[in-house]
């Protein structure tokens, strides 16, 4: 610190003055009571409330309920309408990658075959006979 002093007496005087004044109106008013502006509470006067308030009230309470209500189905809508996309979703996939799996199973067995052989077809089964067929028999 420096040794300079940064006021005057006379300022360091005016200021203890004035802070001296400061405390002894301050401590004054509290013994009388009265209190600063700024430091007042105010205070509300309360009334009974009258039927028509206490049902808007109500009315309001009820309201909120059901926008609440309104919200979380909406919440849940939502939720399960994501559940449905990504099931959707999923089973697209599935679709295409078993799509993908025949188209390289059908190019491998194209690939088999000579150009020239016409294409294998099993040989139907005979049809077996009905109850009524080998009933007249």
């Amino acid at each position: 610190m420096s040794s300079v002093p940064r006021h005057s007496e006379e300022e360091l005087r005016q200021q203890w003055a004035f802070l001296d004044a400061l405390v002894d109106r301050q401590a004054a008013s509290l013994k009388s009571g009265i209190q600063d502006p700024e430091e007042d509470d105010l205070t509300v006067p309360m009334v009974a409330p009258d039927a028509a308030y206490l049902e808007e009230i109500a009315t309001l309470t009820r309201r909120v309920t059901t926008l609440e209500d309104e919200r979380s189905t909406l919440l849940r809508r939502i939720d399960l309408a994501e559940e449905a996309r990504m099931a959707a979703e999923s089973a697209r996939m599935a679709a295409d990658a078993a799509r993908q799996a025949a188209e390289r199973t059908l190019a491998e067995e194209r690939t088999r075959l000579p150009r020239d052989a016409p294409p294998r077809v099993a040989a139907a089964k005979p049809r077996r006979k009905s109850w009524w067929q080998r009933l007249k028999e």
